[in-house]
This record gives C-alpha cells, structure tokens and sequence, in this order.
C-alpha cells in the first residue's frame, strides 16, 4: 500500500529539512524532470508505454534516489550543482553503458557535477544513487582522515568494489527509504537524522577513495563513444533533413562497420533506428511544451513528412498516438505523486 502524506501539521519542527517524493511517471522526459536539481535528458530507446517510479530522499546535504522503468532508455546531462555522486545498477536482463564503460547488475560508478554524463539504462534495470554536497565531502574526509583529501574525479569512473561493499551501500540506501517511507516519525531525532547523513556522506568518501576508481576507458570503448556522441550532435543540427549512413560516416570519420558497432554497442540500436527513435523523442517532448502548434507542425520540424507513417511509428515506439499524447498533457494530468516535509 502506498505510504500517505505526512501534513505539515502533523510533522515535527525539526523534520523540516527532510523531503521525501514518490513519482510514478508515464514519459521518460517527465521521468527525468523528477530528479530534483538535476539538469537531465532521457530518450525512450525500446517500444511500449513507458512507466516508471522513482524514489528521492533529502536529508541535510546527502540526496539519495532510486529509479527504474520498463524500458531501455538513454540518459544524458548534469548532476545536481557542487556535488559528488555514487550509483549502483541493480539487476537487469540486459546490460546498461555508463560513459563507455558496460555495466551490469552490482556495477558501481561515480559522476561528478563537473562532467557531463551519458548512460543507458536497461529495460527493468534499477539505478541507485547517493548524491551529496562537495563542502559536505571535504569536510568529513578531514574529519575522517585529519588532512583534506582530493575529491576530484579522472573522468566517468567505474568503482572496483567488493561484492561486500556493493551490498552494503545497496542496504545502506534501502534501509534510508524504507525509514523515511515507513517509520518517517523516527527522523524527528536531530541526532537520528545526524547519523544516517554522514553514513550516507562516508559512503561516498569510501567509494571514491583513490583506490577504488579504475583506470580510464580502453581506446576502443573511447573511440565509440566519441564516434556515438559526434553522431548524436550531427542528428541534432541536420534533425529536419534527409540523413543517410553515408552523412554519418562523414560526419564522424568512421566507417560504416565502426559506426554500425558503435552503436549497436553503446545503445544497442542501429544508426538509423537510432536516428529515428531519437526523433520521435523529440515530438513527443514537443507535443507536451509547444501546446500552440499542430501535431503535424511538429512532425515535419523533426523530419516527419507522412503523417500516417509518423503515427504507426509514434504509435509503435511509445504505445499512443500522438493525438492521445497531446490531448493527455494539455489536460494537465499529473503524475502520482507523494511528498513529506
């Protein structure tokens, strides 16, 4: 049974600094406008009716969340400002990419607000994240270790822990949750609320240590990804134009079999389904924000020019009619959602 709001009115004082939202999200873009302060876009890569859920709690400087939905979907942007992030990518029958690297169930990474970042979740796959304030970081490294300690990363890292570790941070975020969603009354202790921000805040120190960050990417995995991302900003400026293999291959210097592998490997579509996909995100983030064009209008600016071919595509990549997603968000239906102060 979902958890109930707790009124203000019923709310201690001192919880004051504690927020807690659930949102049920049926759109990838709404999905990645719920993650408070962070500067995201998601595009929607497998077919079907997108549903998500994600979880965020903040407590003092330390915000941390938990995400998943039904489909494959490309993320991309910035971490909330001045922070130092750990996520875990819990399981999934397909495999996720983080900034080049593969990641699979238990695989640990780190994202600095400092970096632009991309990933591609799984459909099914659960994401993790501790996400807390760089002052906060310094401070309790000097407290733990009596010297400041260096907190910038090399680049998109993966974490090398143990299996141990990786549980522990999995139970250690589970457990924060299900306190704040289940037993909300037991954070009005300041010194309650004092512990479980700076368990949360050593966890990251931990994760980030030295030691822990693997090396850089082999110059394979470097070479596709910027071949991928090079791609992916030519689609962007030449969106309204006829676009072949052969624009791509020139575009980015590549061949068409790296090009082909590049993409197969990063966001496991081709080029072209990519291209595609990628359009048909951008109609439907543009049929929820300019309510003042037609469904055709929009169309043709992202190069669709057949308006039965559009809707069967429309239709097969996100389970409606674009019809059905205009005349949804101009009636301003919300998503679910549940929040505690």
């Amino acid at each position: 049974m979902p958890a109930q709001p707790l009124h203000a009115a019923d709310a201690p004082a001192q919880a004051a600094t504690i927020r807690y939202d659930r949102t049920l999200t049926r759109d990838a873009g709404e999905h990645a406008a719920s993650l408070s302060a962070w500067d995201q876009n998601y595009e929607q890569l497998s077919a079907g009716r997108y549903e998500g859920c994600l979880e965020e709690f903040h407590i003092g400087p330390v915000q941390i969340f938990r995400e998943q939905s039904n489909q494959a979907v490309l993320q991309g942007g910035r971490p909330r400002a001045n922070t130092v992030s750990v996520a875990l990518a819990e399981a999934s029958q397909v495999a996720g990419w983080y900034c080049g690297h593969q990641i699979g169930g238990g695989g640990v990474f780190a994202i600095s607000s400092e970096l632009e970042f991309e990933l591609v979740a799984g459909a099914g796959m659960a994401l993790v994240g501790v996400c807390v304030d760089t002052a906060e970081l310094v401070k309790r490294a000097a407290i733990l270790h009596g010297r400041e300690l260096p907190l910038s990363l090399p680049g998109p890292s993966l974490i090398a822990r143990s299996t141990f570790h990786r549980d522990a941070l999995s139970s250690l975020v589970d457990s924060a949750m299900s306190l704040v969603r289940d037993r909300p009354a037991a954070l009005a202790d300041a010194a309650v609320r004092n512990r479980l921000a700076e368990s949360l805040t050593d966890a990251v120190l931990d994760s980030i240590a030295p030691d822990c960050i693997e090396s850089g990417l082999l110059p394979g995995a470097a070479a596709r990804r910027q071949i991928v991302a090079t791609a992916r900003e030519y689609m962007r400026s030449h969106a309204d134009e006829p676009i072949s293999v052969p624009d791509l291959c020139l575009a980015t210097g590549a061949s068409r079999r790296a090009l082909q592998y590049a993409f197969e490997n990063v966001v496991q579509l081709s080029p072209v389904t990519y291209l595609r996909v990628m359009r048909l995100n951008r109609v439907r983030s543009e049929l929820q924000s300019r309510q003042a064009d037609t469904v055709g209008d929009v169309a043709a600016r992202w190069g669709f020019w057949h308006p039965s071919r559009f809707a069967a595509e429309y239709r097969e990549l996100f389970g409606e009619l674009p019809s059905a997603t205009r005349m949804r968000f101009t009636s301003h239906v919300q998503p679910e959602s549940m929040r505690r102060h």
